[in-house]
C-alpha cells in the first residue's frame, strides 16, 4: 500500500509538538455538548490545541476536533514551522494552490477507507459518534464532512463543507448557502429532473480539507487544489454504490444521492456567527446507500460555534481577497480575516498607497471578492493587520467617517448574518449594508508621522538576553 498524507500523519506531527498543539481526553465524554464545552473552556484560556477524545459515550470510534483551532495549526498543515510569521502561511497557501496536482487513482484493495463496507440494510449512521453541539440545535450534525458531487454539464468534481443534520439512520440533510457552487449544481440537477449522486467524506489531512474549501471558479476541481496543498496527488479510488471518486485515505465515506423531489428542513443550528441560525425549509436530503471506513476510523468533528469554524476557510478567503484587490491596487501587501469579525464577515487589507483613492478602490475590490464579506478596513502597509489593536488605532487616528466611511446598502451578503434583510427591509433575507473604512493616510499632503522604534536597536535586542 502506497504511503499518503492523511489524518493520522497530521495527528503524529501535532502530538510531537506538545500540549499547545495536541491534547488527549481519556475521560468519557457525552456526545451531547461536552466535547464542545471542553473546547470553549480551553479557548477562554487562550488555548486551541487539536483534540482527541478517546472515549465517547455510546460510540466505538474516537473523535478528533479543533484541527483548525489556530493559525499555527493551519501553518503546520501547510508545512510552515510553528512560530514563523503568519504572513508566510498565506504565502505558502497561495504558492501551493497556484500549482494544483491531479488526483492519483489507486485500486480498491489499496484504499484503507474500504476496510469496512456497509450497504443496504446494514447502513446505520447512528453508529457514528455524531455530536449535538449546542443546546438549541435541532439535532445531531455532521459538521466536518466534505460533500463531493459532479457538475452534470462540465463533469467537473466540486467539493464543499456544509452542515448535515442526522434525519434517520440512512439519511442526512444538506444545507447549502444559495450562492455556493453546490447549490447551483443541485438546482441544475433539479432542472434536469435527475438525482445528484454524492459522497460525504470525513477525516483526512487538514491540507486536503482546506483545499476542499477553495474559493475558485465553478470550473475548478477542488481535488486538484487538494493535491497542490498536500504536495502530492490526492489518492482516490472508486466508490461502492455511486459513480464518483472517493479519497482512498479518508477515515469514513458516506455514499448516496440527493433527489430534488425529496427535500427536508433543518435548524436551528449554532453557526459561525455565534448566533443560532434559523430553521430552514426545503434543503437537500441525502439518501445514504453505503458507508465505508477504516477498521479503526477516527470521526472528525468541528464545533460550529467555535473559532475553528471561522479559521477553516480563512486562508482561501484571504487569498481570494488578495487577488481581487491586486487587480485594482498592485501595492496590496497583506490580507487578514480577524476572528473578532466572525472571520468571513470582516477583512483587513494593508496596501502601499501611491495614488489618492487607492484605499477606497481596495475596499471595493475586497467586498467584491466574496458575498459574505460585510466590512473591509483598509490600512497602510506599515500597520500590522494581524494585531486588532493596531488596526483600530489606524481607524481612530487616520480616518473621519464623513469622508472615509462608505456604506453600500442592499448588497448580496450572508443569509446567516442575524442582521441580514430582504428586499422588504423588515423581512429576513440575504442582503447586507456593506462598509468600507479607508484608514489609509493621504499621499499628497502632510500627515503626522507614526512612531517607530529604531530598526537597528530593535533587531539587536533579544529579550532572552535581557530578561531574567
Amino acid at each position: 500500500m502506497r504511503a499518503s498524507k492523511d489524518l493520522r500523519m497530521f495527528i503524529s506531527e501535532a502530538r510531537q509538538l506538545g500540549p499547545k498543539f495536541f491534547q488527549r481526553v481519556e475521560r468519557a465524554v457525552d456526545p451531547k455538548l461536552e466535547t464542545c464545552v471542553i473546547q470553549q473552556k480551553l479557548a477562554k484560556e487562550g488555548r486551541f490545541p487539536f483534540l482527541r477524545f478517546e472515549n465517547v459515550v455510546g460510540a466505538n470510534l474516537p473523535v478528533v476536533s479543533n484541527m483548525f483551532g489556530s493559525y499555527d495549526l493551519l501553518g503546520l498543515a501547510l508545512g510552515i514551522d510553528p512560530g514563523d510569521q503568519r504572513s508566510q502561511i498565506l504565502q505558502a497557501f497561495r504558492e501551493k494552490t497556484a500549482n494544483p496536482i491531479e488526483p492519483v487513482y489507486v485500486g480498491q484493495s489499496d484504499a484503507p477507507v474500504r476496510q469496512v463496507i456497509e450497504k443496504d440494510e446494514d447502513v446505520d449512521l447512528t453508529k457514528l459518534p455524531l455530536i449535538h453541539h449546542s443546546e438549541r440545535d435541532s439535532g445531531k450534525y455532521i459538521t466536518c464532512g466534505v460533500l463531493l458531487i459532479r457538475d452534470p454539464d462540465s463533469g467537473v468534481i466540486n467539493t464543499g463543507m456544509y452542515r448535515h443534520e442526522l434525519k434517520t439512520n440512512n439519511a442526512v440533510g444538506c444545507m447549502f448557502n444559495p450562492a455556493h457552487h453546490a447549490a447551483h449544481i443541485y438546482r441544475r440537477y433539479a432542472e434536469l429532473k435527475k438525482r445528484m449522486e454524492a459522497i460525504l467524506f470525513i477525516g483526512h489531512h487538514p491540507a486536503a480539507l482546506i483545499g476542499s474549501l477553495a474559493e475558485g471558479s465553478i470550473e475548478t476541481s477542488e481535488l486538484d487544489v487538494m493535491g497542490g496543498l498536500l504536495g502530492e496527488g490526492l489518492a482516490v479510488t472508486d466508490a461502492e454504490t455511486v459513480d464518483l471518486p472517493v479519497p482512498a485515505f479518508a477515515e469514513i465515506v458516506i455514499e448516496g444521492y440527493l433527489d430534488p423531489l425529496s427535500e427536508t428542513s433543518d435548524g436551528p443550528f449554532a453557526e459561525f456567527t455565534n448566533f443560532y441560525g434559523p430553521h430552514k425549509e426545503q434543503i437537500g436530503l441525502m439518501h445514504v446507500t453505503a458507508i465505508t471506513r477504516r477498521e479503526d476510523a477516527f470521526y472528525h468533528d468541528l464545533d460550529p460555534a467555535h473559532q475553528e469554524h471561522n479559521l477553516a476557510n480563512a486562508l482561501s478567503l484571504e487569498s481570494c481577497v488578495y487577488d481581487s484587490v491586486k487587480r485594482l491596487v498592485p501595492g496590496v501587501t497583506a490580507v487578514s480575516f480577524p476572528v473578532a469579525g466572525s472571520c468571513r464577515f470582516m477583512t483587513y487589507v494593508s496596501i502601499k498607497k501611491t495614488v489618492a483613492g487607492q484605499g477606497k478602490s481596495a475596499g471595493i475590490a475586497a467586498l467584491a471578492a466574496n458575498p459574505n464579506i460585510k466590512t473591509a478596513i483598509i490600512v497602510d502597509h506599515d500597520v500590522d493587520i494581524y494585531d486588532d489593536s493596531r488596526v483600530l488605532w489606524a481607524v481612530n487616528t487616520c480616518m473621519e467617517a464623513d469622508r472615509d466611511l462608505t456604506l453600500i446598502p442592499n448588497a448580496l451578503g450572508s443569509h446567516l448574518n442575524p442582521s441580514a434583510y430582504g428586499e422588504v427591509r423588515d423581512e429576513r433575507g440575504p442582503l447586507n449594508t456593506k462598509m468600507i473604512f479607508d484608514a489609509t493616510r493621504p499621499v499628497n499632503k502632510p500627515f503626522e508621522e507614526p512612531i517607530r522604534p529604531p530598526a537597528d536597536i530593535w533587531d539587536r535586542i533579544d529579550l532572552k538576553d535581557w530578561l531574567c
